[in-house]
This record gives structure tokens, C-alpha cells and sequence, in this order.
């Protein structure tokens, strides 16, 4: 800065020299000159020309990227406080353990056989008893008391009583066949067999009822009277021995559930078997049993078509001849083809279709005959 030029101005206008020249340094950067060259102006009076002021780049201060400094919160630890867990004691269920029944092995057939008959006979007198006095029950109608000998006699019906007695001792044969093995099995060791309730009630049926009708015949046949009338419309009178009645009774009644009982144990299959002497013991059953099955069923069956039979040769005598010839060829015809061929197997339902056959053979003879008449 000049000071002469400040000095001058100074003195020319009366303004204080460091007022010249702040205002002088001001002026000059604000127009962007020398500063001597506005004192210069100043004191001659010109203008000073003003030069553009070329905008110098600013220079971009980039902002100061502030980090947001994320200040996590303080985080509050959850504390999970456990509740009390309550421990289910699982109870566990009664474990059922199938276990295998130790068996003892089957005793021999000897004590089997006595041990069974002392406890059928034990049976049967009770049965027995019961059964005698059933039927002596049914004689006190018509007694007779007979001069000679002093014997009670009554008069009886034969078919009815025949008929209470099979009825009877097949009853108590179900029982007795039921309970027989059980008894042994559960006061023994040794006596089990493997039969089931459903076949010792079918056994008990079969058996009861062929030993009581065979008792009723054998009683009647014995000890029963038969009294026919003197004239042809005097009514045929059967009588029977009260007291004789009575004892025959019960000692067949012993015998039969004696005979039932030996039946059930011996046709069971013991148990205690190994698996090869238990199939040797189902097929000697099975053997057993049709071996009495099948005579039982060929009498039951022959007796029903023989009644029929003799009921069309008594009405219609005079085609009796015809009768048996056509009954004697189905039956011989039937036997040939069975013997033809011995393996063949003839079932049940072919066997009742051909008795069938035979019995609309004979109603459709019969009927023929019943018209010519």
C-alpha cells in the first residue's frame, strides 16, 4: 500500500488515514484489484474498471458422512424362567406276557381209563338217582299189586317211557361230558385234553341219546309185560315192575355216564404232546371218530327210510316185489361204483341226494299205486 497516496487522501478529504486505507483494502477486495490502483483512483478521481471475477471452482468438501453409529440398545436378557415342569411319571400299563403254559406230559392210558371211570361212575349214581325217580314218577297211575309174587306193577306207556329216559340221560350226558374234562384237568396233572365245550356238548347229545333210547328198550324188553286183549277191541295193556324199574335205571344210569365219560377222554387229544405225537393223535381222532360216526349216521339214516319203506309195503303189499327190486338195484348200483373206484370221494350232499332220489322213487310208486286202488 502507498502511504504518500493514503496521506494525500487524507489530507485532501480530512478522513483519517487508517480510515482511507481499510475502506481503500475493502474496496479492493471487493473488486478484485490492486489496492494501490483504487487509492490511484481515488485521488485523480477515476473510476476503476472493475475486472470479472472468474468464479474459482469451490471445491466440494464432501459432507462428512457422519457414521450412524447404530448404539445397539441394551438388550435385555430374557431371562426364561422355567416353569415347573411337572414331571409325568408314566405309569406303565400291566404288561401282559402270554406265557406258555408248562405242561406236564400226558400220563398213561391205564390210570386215565380208572381215573375217569371212578369219577363217571361217581356222576352216574347222582344222575341215576335223579333219573329213577323221573320216571318212577310217571308210574304211580295204574298200580297193580300182583297176588303172586307181591311185586308193585304199574301200568305204563312204552314210547313215553322210553322217550324220558333217552331225554334224560341225554341231559345229563352233556353235562357229564362237559365238566369230566375239566375236573381232571384242573384236580390233575396230566389229564388235559384239547377238546372244546362245542364238541364234548355234541359228543354228550350223540351218546346220550344212544344210550338212553338203548336203556328204554332194554328195560321194556326185560322186565316190561305186555297184556293183550281178549277181545279184538280190548286195549293192549303194558306193564312194568316199579322197584325193578327203579334199580334198572339206576345202574344204567351209572354205566352210561360211566361210558360217556371214557368216551370224552379217550377220543381227546391229550395235552403235553410234542408236535409230531400231536399229529399221529388228530388223524387216530379223526379215524376214531368217523369210524363211530358214520355207522351211527348210516343207522339213524336207514332206520328213518326204513320206516318209510315198510309203511308203503304194509299199505300197498301187492307192489312190494316192485319195491325191493328198484331199492335192492339203487343200492347195488350205489355199492359198485364205490368199489370201482376206492379212491373215489363221495361227499355228504351226494350221499343225501341219492336217499333223495330213492325216497321220490318210492312216493312217486306209491302215489301210482294209491290211485290204481
Amino acid at each position: 500500500m502507498d502511504e504518500k497516496l493514503v496521506e494525500e487522501i487524507s489530507n485532501s478529504t480530512g478522513v483519517p488515514q487508517e480510515l482511507v486505507s481499510r475502506s481503500a483494502q475493502a474496496r479492493a477486495e471487493a473488486n478484485g484489484v490492486d489496492i494501490n490502483n483504487i487509492l490511484s483512483s481515488w485521488s485523480s478521481g477515476e473510476v476503476v474498471a472493475t475486472t470479472p471475477q472468474v468464479d474459482s471452482p469451490e471445491p466440494v468438501v464432501p459432507e462428512a458422512v457422519a457414521e450412524e453409529v447404530v448404539v445397539p440398545e441394551a438388550v435385555a436378557e430374557e431371562v426364561v424362567v422355567p416353569e415347573a415342569v411337572a414331571e409325568e411319571v408314566v405309569v406303565p400299563e400291566a404288561v401282559v406276557v402270554d406265557t406258555i403254559e408248562e405242561v406236564g406230559p400226558p400220563v398213561n392210558l391205564s390210570t386215565k381209563i380208572i381215573k375217569t371211570i371212578q369219577y363217571g361212575s361217581l356222576f352216574g349214581v347222582i344222575s341215576g338217582f335223579i333219573q329213577a325217580f323221573i320216571l318212577s314218577s310217571n308210574l304211580y297211575d295204574g298200580l297193580v299189586l300182583e297176588s303172586e309174587t307181591l311185586k308193585l306193577i304199574a301200568s305204563y306207556e312204552q314210547s313215553r317211557y322210553i322217550l324220558n329216559l333217552a331225554l334224560t340221560t341225554t341231559f345229563f350226558g352233556v353235562i357229564n361230558a362237559v365238566n369230566i374234562k375239566k375236573i381232571l384237568d384242573t384236580n390233575f396233572e396230566g389229564f388235559g385234553i384239547k377238546t372244546s365245550d362245542r364238541e364234548s356238548v355234541f359228543l354228550g347229545l350223540g351218546l346220550g341219546l344212544m344210550f338212553g333210547s338203548s336203556s328204554g328198550f332194554l328195560i321194556t324188553s326185560s322186565i316190561g309185560q305186555v297184556i293183550e286183549g281178549i277181545l279184538p277191541e280190548d286195549p293192549t295193556t303194558y306193564l312194568i315192575p316199579v322197584f325193578g324199574s327203579f334199580w334198572r335205571v339206576l345202574l344204567l344210569g351209572i354205566f352210561c355216564q360211566s361210558l360217556i365219560a371214557l368216551i370224552t377222554m379217550i377220543l381227546g387229544v391229550p395235552k403235553g404232546l410234542d408236535i409230531y405225537e400231536q399229529e399221529e393223535a388228530d388223524i387216530v381222532r379223526k379215524r376214531i371218530t368217523g369210524s363211530i360216526l358214520v355207522p351211527f349216521g348210516a343207522i339213524i339214516s336207514g332206520g328213518i327210510v326204513s320206516v318209510f319203506i315198510s309203511q308203503v309195503f304194509i299199505n300197498f303189499h301187492d307192489y312190494a316185489v316192485l319195491f325191493a327190486l328198484i331199492i335192492s338195484a339203487t343200492i347195488l348200483l350205489f355199492a359198485s361204483i364205490m368199489s370201482s373206484a376206492p379212491k373215489i370221494r363221495i361227499t355228504r350232499n351226494e350221499v343225501l341226494i341219492a336217499g333223495l332220489g330213492i325216497l321220490t322213487l318210492i312216493v312217486i310208486i306209491a302215489s301210482v299205486a294209491a290211485s290204481q286202488h
